[in-house]
């Protein structure tokens, strides 16, 4: 019976500690666990609030390329006439204005050229004085119709055989002196780009290559290096983010107007160009440079201006707002980051208020109050 009676004791013992420490639990529990915050009118004057909206998000990647000429405004210069090179004026890289000599070849087909116009000039001269005579004669009766007709003739034939002549010499920029100098001009201004000729040098017309490239390179051409793997990401129209070596902090930018067909074998890359504005003239054709690819076709993500969100113990938070003056700490799982911009993967959902640059001060008084 005592037994009993004292383990009846043991037992009601029991009861009442767990009892207590239950009741002592559930109010650090309820200590703990604090749903929001309340805030001034004062201080909620200095909390910017942000709404939880969609966006579009361009995805992006990074390439290399080069720069070369704008083919649709560059002047090739080919030989038009054999011969050697006897002096050349520019050197690679000067600015040439239209008209500006650029060489002189010293040339048997000139000379052949100024022979055909020294000898039509003697026949026109001849043929002027025969028809001016025979006009004189028929005036006065002497010379017949068929006199002045052949007189005639002869005059207009010598005339458009000597303005054939001279049309020759103006194209290959001889002059009428039997000098056999050919002169080379510019036809058009821009910067001397290539060079493949010397002094000295023999020249030919079924020469393949310019001897002269001439370019104002106020445009320039970017072709960027896609593999295979990214091309599908590339569409005409999207927006390529240039920066060459050599200026890496300067920001070109441009579309994308061209996609080659053909991919190279080896490397598994297809060329994509786009025109750059070139005024201050700092590109070079043959520079390298870095391209970043900005897809103009977006997807529309849920997301928040980055302010908006705290990183706490590696984990993130945003402040959503209640009611006015009601603010209550939520996790969320961030996606990338586009822009300004964070992607939210959960959380929070589309319409949600959220405080964005006093979050942090919300934060810290959200924790301050557990």
């Amino acid at each position: 019976m005592k037994y009993i009676n004292f383990a009846f004791l043991l037992l009601s013992i029991f009861f009442a500690f767990s009892c207590s420490s239950e009741k002592a639990a559930e109010k650090e529990v309820v200590a703990e666990k604090t749903t929001s915050i309340q805030v001034s009118d004062e201080a909620l004057k200095n909390v910017s609030i942000v709404r939880v909206d969609s966006i579009y998000d361009f995805s992006k990647f990074n390439t290399v390329g080069e720069i070369s000429f704008d083919e649709d405004n560059v002047v090739r210069i080919f030989p038009i006439v054999s011969g050697s090179v006897e002096k050349i004026y520019v050197s690679l890289g000067d600015y040439v204005k239209a008209g500006q000599r650029l060489a002189t070849i010293l040339s048997t087909d000139v000379i052949v050229y100024q022979k055909e116009y020294s000898i039509a000039k003697f026949n026109l001269e001849v043929a002027e004085k025969g028809f001016a005579r025979t006009k004189a004669l028929f005036e006065s009766n002497i010379a017949s119709t068929k006199d002045y007709t052949e007189a005639e003739n002869r005059y207009n034939n010598a005339l458009a055989e000597f303005r054939e002549k001279e049309k020759k010499l103006e194209l290959y920029g001889a002059s009428s002196n039997q000098d056999a100098v050919f002169e080379l001009y510019a036809p058009k201004g821009g910067f001397i780009v290539e060079r493949n000729v010397n002094e000295g040098q023999q020249i030919r017309t079924d020469n393949n290559a310019s001897i002269f490239t001439i370019s104002d390179l106020k445009t320039i051409w970017v072709w960027a290096n896609i593999y295979e793997s990214d091309l599908s990401k590339v569409h005409v129209g999207d927006t390529m983010q240039v920066t060459a070596l050599a200026y890496p902090d300067k920001l070109y930018k441009g579309t994308v107007s061209k996609i080659n067909t053909i991919l190279d074998r080896d490397s598994r890359i297809i060329k994509v160009r786009t025109e750059v504005n070139n005024n201050d003239a700092l590109l070079k054709p043959e520079m390298f440079a870095s391209v970043t690819m900005v897809s103009s076709i977006g997807n529309k993500v849920i997301a928040l201006p980055t302010e908006a969100i705290i990183i706490e113990s590696s984990r993130t938070y945003v402040m959503k707002q209640l009611g006015v003056n009601e603010f209550t700490k939520i996790e969320i799982k961030a996606g990338k980051t586009i822009g300004a911009f964070t992607e939210i993967i959960s959380g929070v959902s589309y319409g949600d208020n959220i405080a964005g640059n006093y979050s942090l001060f919300l934060m810290t008084a959200y924790n301050n109050k557990k």
